[in-house]
């Protein structure tokens, strides 16, 4: 059988309630401090609508950039690349602090290297990646900026960003080494350039780029590494043998 639960003794019953008591006492100071209430009331208004003011400017301004973006996009898919390219750049630098205007920035610089403006495809890189980015964007960026620096003949730029753009880890990283294997053959530094074509065809046996790869490796004096097998007899056409 439970205890029965302990009945509060007069005393007890006779002591005021701590909220009623402390919501008396807020009252009472409320009362004898009418000028701080009112004046706090006034601040504590004006930050909220500051709040909301701010808020709604950022949400117009990412709503613009959104829709400046995907107008200048449209162009881009449809090669119109000084279309596009003014769409971006406008974009860049009115609402460059914006995610979309930033990324307006890669955009634009890419439209500037099919319109052969290396220099003004460089600043816009460089800009871009002066801002937050991810590793695979960030590789792309960088070298699509070693191939703007080498139009301007800034060969030891570009080799700097080749170098960085191979230690991410992203999809372009065989381009990548394909661009600097390529790089460094036209700039004198053929054992460099061998070893580099060698890497990509050790690396993607079945890349995109594993016939020019081999090709440029024979024609600079180097081996190819021996082709992948295919696990079937000699002889034996794999698209002909039938699954039982």
């Amino acid at each position: 059988m439970s205890a029965r639960a302990k009945r509060p003794t007069r005393k007890e019953l006779r002591q005021p309630d701590e909220f009623v008591t402390a919501t008396g006492k807020a009252v009472e100071w409320a009362k004898q401090n009418q000028t701080t209430v009112k004046y706090a009331g006034a601040a504590l208004v004006a930050v909220l609508l500051a709040t909301v003011a701010v808020s709604w400017w950022v949400s117009s301004r990412n709503a613009s950039a959104n829709q400046q973006f995907y107008a200048a996009i449209e162009l881009y898919k449809a090669e119109q690349w000084a279309e596009a390219f003014d769409g971006f750049r406008a974009l860049a630098d009115d609402l460059g602090s914006t995610d979309y205007g930033h990324l307006a920035r890669l955009y634009a610089a890419r439209a500037a290297l099919k319109l052969e403006k290396p220099a003004e495809a460089a600043t816009l890189y460089r800009e871009y990646l002066a801002g937050s980015t991810t590793p695979a964007l960030e590789q792309l960026a960088r070298l699509n900026l070693a191939r703007a620096l080498e139009a301007t003949g800034d060969g030891a730029g570009a080799r700097e960003q080749l170098e960085a753009a191979m230690k991410i880890s992203g999809p372009a990283g065989p381009e990548v080494v394909l661009e600097f294997a390529r790089s460094e053959a036209a700039n004198g530094a053929e054992d460099r350039a061998r070893e580099l074509y060698a890497r990509y065809l050790e690396e993607n046996p079945d890349g995109p780029g594993k016939d020019l790869a081999r090709a440029r490796l024979v024609a600079l004096g180097g081996t190819p590494p021996a082709a992948p097998r295919s696990g079937f007899p000699a002889g034996v056409n794999p698209l002909q043998v039938q699954v039982r």
